[in-house]
């Protein structure tokens, strides 16, 4: 398996994140050995020891993943974190920068509904440990402390707002891979995906299927065409936008005398249009027919008066 593909995987991707633990506990290590004094009266080298013992858990859950593993690695990232924010000694404690980094990477690798739920932990894990760090009868929280707490909070806002930005782009994508946004139909992909079984089917059925390609003699009448199209279609007909000037049409069952009638009754309630059919020859692609009926089109609509062309027969 190559790198690119390694990284995909869900494996590749558990184990970048422990790398990323590992590194940051690193760096954590040596500046808890480069402080004078922790905040807590205890030894220095609990720092180092809780954060061995961190990443020997998560080596755990690494080798022995289990259902709702990454949830229990979530709530042991911000017991740690709170842990460290607790012993640092400085002001403003410079591990807050870690529960920033922990935020803020989930929400890239997990999407907007894991970034909400560790931003949550991340919360209240602070509103815990801040009073804790305070002496009884101390001074309330440094100015600096206040700022790098609200720049905190203004970037995890920021960062969120651009997840569910990303999740409605995705989620809009997703809708036009298979939909049209323009005529409501489905989009060619979609039809491709559809004659991946519709033409066995029909071979295996012996039963003629014609294809039709329509553009309007205005493209803006591009919409409405696609509108009356819907209004004609039978249950079994497929419609979708074939690309930016044209419609495409299936019919099966049906052969090209009958597509002709369905032309017919469709020119009553459509506006005007040129269109080009073909019956689907057996054992060929959707794709080469509708390639054929385009350039069908091309050779023969030199005048847009022009309502029907009948494609010549489909040469293998």
């Amino acid at each position: 398996m190559n790198l690119p593909s390694s990284i995909a995987s869900e494996r590749g991707l558990n184990t970048l994140q422990f790398a990323a633990r590992a590194l940051f506990a690193l760096l954590a290590t040596l500046y808890f050995i480069a402080v004078p004094a922790l905040h807590l009266p205890m030894p220095k080298a609990v720092p180092g020891a809780l954060l061995a013992v961190y990443l020997l858990v998560h080596g755990v859950l690494l080798v022995r993943p289990f259902t709702g593993s990454l949830q229990v690695a979530n709530v042991i990232d911000l017991l740690a974190l709170g842990t460290l924010l607790l012993l640092d000694p400085s002001d403003p404690p410079p591990t807050l920068a870690l529960i920033v980094v922990a935020v803020l990477s989930t929400g890239l690798l997990g999407g907007l509904p894991r970034f909400l739920s560790l931003l949550a932990g991340a919360a209240v894990v602070l509103a815990i440990v801040l009073p804790l760090r305070q002496e009884p009868g101390g001074m309330p929280l440094a100015a600096s402390s206040l700022f790098l707490l609200a720049v905190m909070l203004t970037c995890a806002l920021y960062f969120g707002l651009m997840l569910y930005r990303n999740r409605v782009l995705t989620r809009r994508a997703q809708d036009a891979t298979w939909q049209d946004p323009d005529t409501g139909l489905i989009s060619r992909a979609a039809l491709a995906h559809t004659a991946g079984w519709l033409l066995p089917l029909h071979e295996r059925l012996s039963s003629p299927l014609t294809a039709i390609l329509l553009r309007p003699h205005n493209a803006a009448d591009l919409v409405t065409l696609a509108n009356s199209l819907g209004q004609r279609l039978r249950r079994s007909d497929i419609a979708a936008r074939a690309d930016d000037e044209c419609l495409a049409l299936l019919l099966p069952d049906t052969n090209v005398g009958n597509g002709e009638r369905v032309l017919n009754a469709l020119r009553e309630i459509a506006p005007p249009f040129t269109a080009v059919m073909s019956a689907v020859p057996r054992e060929t692609s959707l794709e080469l027919v509708l390639d054929h009926l385009a350039a069908t089109f091309q050779r023969g609509t030199q005048e847009d008066a022009r309502e029907l062309i009948h494609a010549p027969p489909l040469r293998p």
